[in-house]
C-alpha cells in the first residue's frame, strides 16, 4: 500500500456498490437518511480492508474488574453438558470487603424523644445482594454461597491467582480462586419472586470480628456451584441489627460502610487469534491504521459524468462508517445484553498501548449492539460511524486547526463496563472490515 494518509483509489466496479446521478430531490436507497445527498453525483463506495487499511492490532489491560462497582458469580458457564469443565468455561466470584460500623443511631426513647445514642450492640446482620435480572443467565433458582475471606486481599488488584496483584507487591492466594475459606451461609435467588434481590444472614460472631477494621483479610465470596450460571450483581450491602443502649426494646437496622466490591475470575481471555475484540473487564480495544484513498478512478459512468482520477476532499464526504462482521467467540464471554462501542482516534500511536485518545466519533452514547449479532453462527454487519475521522484526514487537519492521526482505536464506550466483550472478524477473510462512503459531487463542475 502506497505511504501516507491519502492515495488513489484503483477503479472498478468491486469497489463501487451504487451510483447515482440525481437531482436536488432525489434521495439515495442504500442511505439512512435522505440528508447524505445533496444533490448532483451520489456514489456509495465500498472498500475492501486492503484499500484503506494497513493493519490491526489488539490491546488488552485496559482498567479493572474493581471499577465497574459490581461483581459476577459463575460456575462451569459456557462448559459442556452435566458442567463438565472444558475449554472457554467460565468461574467467576464477587470479592466484597465492608468497612465501619455506624458510631451512633438515632432512637426514639421511652418519651417518644429522639435521641442520638452511640452506646451499640451489633447482633446480627445480613448481606443484600442485587443483582441485574436482564444480564445475568440462569436456567432457574440459583443457590448463591457467601463465605469468608481469611487471607490479606486487595480489593483494587486482586485476581483468580493473586490476592494482592500491584506493581511492586504480589501475593499469590493459598488456593486460586480466593484461597481458604470459612462458610457463611447460603440463598437460593428465584428471579420469578425475588425480583433483583437476595439476602444471605451473617451471625454475630462473624459481625464482631468484621468490626476491625485493621484487619486486611476480612471479606466475602460470593459463589455458586449451580453450573451453567452467570450472574451479575449490581451492588451489595451489609445491613446490620443493633441494639440501643436508650431503647433496649427496640431493635434498629443500620448500614456499614462497603469499602471494595469486585470479582475474580478464571480463565483469563487471551489475545484473540482470528478475531478482533472490543470491551470486557479488563478492557480490550481494537487497533487499525488507515490509509485513506483521495482519488478515485472508475466506475465508467462516474468517469463519463465527472472525468477521472476525481479527487475526494473532505466536502465530498456525506457519511462514512466502518463496517465490521460480528463473530461469535467463547460463549463465556457472549454478550448477554445490548454494550456499546466507540471509534476514536489514537493520538499518539507510538507509545500505544498507552497512546491518549481523541474525542468520540459516536455521539456519548456509542452504537449499541444487541446480543444476538454475537450469537452463532454470528456473520452479521455493523456500522460504526466515522465521518468525522474520514473528513480530517482528507483535511489533513481537523475543523479546528489541530493534528489528525491516521489511527484508530476501537473501545468500549464505557471502560471496563462487563466481563463480556465483543468480537469481529479480522482482517483477513470475506468478513474483514470494510470502508462505506457516500460522496457527492456537483455535477458538472468536476467536483
Amino acid at each position: 500500500m502506497t505511504e501516507g494518509p491519502n492515495r488513489p483509489l484503483p477503479g472498478g466496479p468491486a469497489l463501487v456498490a451504487a451510483l447515482a446521478l440525481a437531482g436536488c430531490q432525489e434521495s439515495l436507497p442504500t442511505a439512512a437518511t435522505d440528508e447524505l445527498v445533496r444533490g448532483g453525483v451520489a456514489v456509495e463506495v465500498i472498500l475492501p480492508f486492503e484499500d484503506f487499511g494497513t493493519r490491526t492490532r489488539v490491546y488488552g489491560g485496559y482498567g479493572r474488574a474493581s471499577e465497574l462497582g459490581g461483581g459476577f458469580v459463575a460456575h462451569a458457564f459456557g462448559s459442556g453438558t452435566g458442567g463438565v469443565q472444558e475449554e472457554g468455561g467460565l468461574e467467576a466470584v464477587t470479592l466484597l470487603r465492608f468497612g465501619r460500623y455506624p458510631e451512633f443511631v438515632s432512637v426514639s426513647d421511652t418519651t417518644g424523644t429522639t435521641r442520638p445514642d452511640s452506646s451499640l450492640t451489633f447482633l446480627s446482620g445480613r448481606i443484600a445482594a442485587r443483582f441485574d435480572t436482564l444480564s445475568s443467565v440462569l436456567p432457574g433458582p440459583v443457590e448463591v454461597t457467601a463465605r469468608a475471606i481469611t487471607e490479606p486481599w486487595d480489593g483494587i488488584s486482586a485476581n483468580w491467582e493473586y490476592a494482592i496483584d500491584t506493581l511492586r507487591h504480589h501475593v499469590l492466594w493459598s488456593q486460586p480462586g480466593g484461597g481458604v475459606l470459612e462458610e457463611i451461609g447460603s440463598a437460593v435467588w428465584d428471579p420469578s419472586t425475588d425480583g433483583d434481590s437476595l439476602h444471605i444472614t451473617v451471625d454475630s460472631a462473624r459481625v464482631a470480628s468484621w468490626a476491625d477494621t485493621l484487619n486486611l483479610a476480612r471479606g466475602v465470596h460470593l459463589s455458586t456451584d449451580h453450573p451453567g450460571v452467570r450472574l451479575q450483581m449490581r451492588s451489595a450491602l451489609l445491613w446490620l441489627e443493633t441494639l440501643p443502649s436508650i431503647n433496649p426494646d427496640t431493635l434498629v437496622d443500620v448500614l456499614a460502610d462497603t469499602e471494595a466490591t469486585s470479582f475474580i475470575y478464571d480463565p483469563i481471555p487471551r489475545i484473540p487469534d482470528g478475531s478482533l475484540r472490543v470491551g470486557g473487564a479488563p478492557a480490550w480495544r481494537t487497533v487499525i491504521d488507515l490509509d485513506i484513498p483521495n482519488t478515485l478512478n472508475g466506475p465508467p459512468d462516474l468517469c463519463e459524468a465527472l472525468g477521472c482520477p476525481l479527487e475526494i476532499t473532505e466536502t465530498h464526504v456525506s457519511y462514512a462508517a466502518l463496517q465490521l462482521t460480528t463473530h461469535a467467540e467463547s460463549p463465556a464471554f457472549a454478550p448477554s445484553d445490548t454494550l456499546t462501542i466507540d471509534l476514536r482516534m489514537v493520538m499518539v500511536p507510538d507509545i500505544l498501548p498507552k497512546s491518549p485518545l481523541g474525542p468520540g466519533t459516536t455521539g456519548i452514547t456509542g452504537v449499541a449492539l444487541a446480543p444476538q449479532l454475537f450469537r452463532p453462527p454470528a456473520g452479521q454487519i455493523v456500522e460504526v460511524p466515522m465521518t468525522t475521522v474520514v473528513r480530517d484526514l482528507l483535511r489533513g487537519e481537523t475543523s479546528d486547526g489541530d493534528p489528525v492521526s491516521s489511527t484508530v482505536a476501537l473501545l468500549s464506550t464505557f471502560e471496563p463496563l462487563s466481563i463480556e466483550y465483543l468480537s469481529f472478524e479480522d482482517a483477513v477473510g470475506p468478513g474483514a472490515p470494510r470502508l462505506r462512503l457516500i460522496l457527492n459531487f456537483s455535477q458538472g463542475s468536476g467536483g
